[in-house]
């Protein structure tokens, strides 16, 4: 298992003279030699020898370092900024880790098992850690630290074994933590195969049927959850949620209760592209029982389910169940989840509570960190304009820029959850529309003209372009600037709505193309109030009687959407 020592002294001479030389960075020299000097006196079979050196290392303080070393950001940083301290060698780290395995393996032949099993997990813990954030590109290059992993990997459940920890044994075996049962099934049910294909132990034929109930279940899940996400498939995935609850009929609680959470998330999903309204209505219920039990299952305490109920809820307007439910899931997360304080925001502007929701908002930005406050600038802003406090508004988007503008420009931020420049975008468009409805065209133009830096085939852009030269009447300009939006995006709603609204006012034989763009607009976003209060106005200009019913029934269903509008999408 170990290499000879000859070729393990060439590549340290080789590594420390010119062609591999690390960079030790915050680390002592001292600290490389006695991984190089225990590995000697392991070699040479003196183990009590090779402890005391292994024990002169402070494994404590270079693990952080050698958790920095293995990620990307550590190349990133290391790239692009003077500020740090370089991050550590992967040759540094592949000699520190075999030096801990080592120590580990020195532990065992002393037979001090739980002490060697808990040196061995340090090694586990450094990889782990690094593999959110991904690992050094250098890493699949070593071929030292790919061997000692893999060797510790093996080792770590024999020694939880020998110190008679059994538990610990069983999760040291997984290679991966397994998310359910269900998948832990399937991995112990493929192991107990491989051993049957090396004929390790005996055919039993309740393997095949046990692998294949599991491999069915969890195959069904996974196709609901894809299928459950795509408004053209969203039929598909009901199809496959019901047929995992009944095969789960009497079985395990867990999973019965993400399958009802996949089954309303499915169920959501359909309602909004059916056509008819009478299957829509059975949907959005159907969606709201399955969330329902798959919340009783869970006894309430699945923010996932929570944060769904209480969007299901507001989008179909039962706002008093929709703050129920989004006050219980941050009792549950305790405020820790940036998205619920901004649902929440939104269900009280919902509720014409815009002044209490601006209040939630601050109470928010109050209770994160200054790099998860965008969302939450955006919103305050939105809910000041609704309350017509429209400078107070450009003050705060003006903050949200400077924001923005201070994580852009630093290179260490680059890996910030922002959607970046389709964000900024998105911002400077609000600042545009605000600017409109203050009439001041040329703080408009600066903001348009910022945003084509950013993206110059964007249709919301265009669309704002549009508004401007309908407020400075330019009809001809705003009607091209609309269809040129629809150009780049045939669905894109405002523009839709902008279109119809121009034809209208320009003469009353464009009614019947403003009509079937209306139609269109509500095909893609059913609950858009302007698109229904335009429609009927378009109804109610022509003659019959049929005409000034569809006029009322649209002019209701516009109010008493513009009652409960929020004053941001609710997803």
């Amino acid at each position: 298992m170990i290499p000879p020592l000859e070729s393990l002294a060439a590549e340290d001479y080789k590594a420390s003279n010119g062609e591999k030389r690390p960079d030790t960075g915050n680390i002592e020299e001292a600290e490389l030699s006695l991984p190089l000097m225990g590995r000697i006196e392991y070699q040479k079979g003196n183990i009590e020898a090779a402890l005391h050196v292994f024990e002169g290392i402070d494994i404590a303080a270079i693990t952080p370092k050698m958790k920095l070393g293995l990620t990307r950001k550590a190349e990133r940083r290391k790239r692009h900024s003077h500020d740090y301290a370089p991050p550590m060698s992967i040759h540094a780290v592949s000699l520190l880790l075999e030096a801990i395995f080592l120590k580990a393996k020195s532990l065992q032949h002393l037979q001090r098992f739980k002490e060697a099993a808990q040196t061995c997990k340090v090694i586990l813990d450094v990889i782990e850690f690094s593999l959110p954030e991904g690992l050094s590109e250098n890493f699949v290059a070593d071929r030292k630290l790919q061997e000692t992993l893999s060797k510790a990997v093996e080792l770590i459940p024999e020694l939880w074994k020998l110190s008679d920890s059994s538990f610990e044994a069983i999760l040291s075996y997984r290679s991966i933590a397994p998310s359910n049962n269900i998948e832990e099934a399937v991995l112990l049910l493929m192991i107990l195969l491989r051993k049957v294909s090396l004929k390790r132990i005996e055919w039993d034929p309740s393997i095949l049927d046990h692998l294949s109930f599991a491999l069915s279940i969890s195959a069904l899940l996974m196709a609901s959850r894809i299928s459950g996400e795509k408004p053209n498939l969203a039929e598909e995935g009901i199809n496959f949620a019901c047929r995992a609850l009944e095969s789960l009929e009497n079985g395990c609680k867990e999973l019965e209760g993400t399958t009802n959470l996949l089954l309303g998330l499915a169920c959501s999903t359909c309602s909004k592209s059916v056509l008819s309204d009478v299957e829509r209505v059975t949907r959005q219920s159907e969606a709201l029982q399955a969330l329902e039990s798959a919340r009783k299952i869970s006894s309430t305490k699945d923010p996932i389910i929570l944060c769904n109920l209480s969007l299901e809820n507001a989008e179909q307007r039962k706002l008093e169940a929709a703050l129920y439910y989004v006050e219980s899931l941050l009792i549950v997360e305790g405020g820790s989840n940036i998205k619920g304080w901004l649902l929440l925001a939104r269900i009280l502007s919902a509720q014409k509570r815009c002044l209490d929701g601006e209040i939630v908002v601050n109470v928010a930005l109050d209770q994160t960190g200054k790099w998860d406050q965008g969302e939450l600038f955006r919103t305050k802003a939105k809910l000041q304009i609704a309350q017509g406090e429209l400078k107070s508004a450009v003050e705060t988007y003006s903050q949200l820029l400077a924001l923005l503008q201070l994580i852009f420009s630093n290179d260490c931020l680059q890996d910030l959850r922002y959607p970046s420049a389709s964000f900024e975008q998105e911002i400077w468009h609000d600042l545009a529309h605000l600017y409109i409805s203050l009439s001041q065209w040329r703080d408009s133009e600066i903001c348009l003209s910022k945003s084509k830096a950013i993206d110059s085939y964007s249709a919301d852009r265009i669309h704002v372009t549009g508004v401007l030269n309908e407020r400075k009447g330019l009809l001809k300009e705003a009607l091209g600037a609309f269809q040129a939006a629809l150009d780049i995006d045939p669905d894109h709603v405002p523009s839709m709505i902008s279109t119809a609204c121009l034809l209208r006012r320009v003469s009353s034989q464009c009614n019947a193309v403003a009509k079937s763009l209306l139609m269109n607009a509500l095909r893609v976003d059913r609950m858009n109030p302007s698109a229904w209060y335009n429609l009927g106005l378009l109804h109610k200009a022509e003659e019959g009687v049929s005409s000034v019913e569809e006029a009322v029934e649209c002019f209701e269903i516009a109010a008493i959407l513009e009652v409960s509008a929020s004053v941001e999408p609710f997803r």
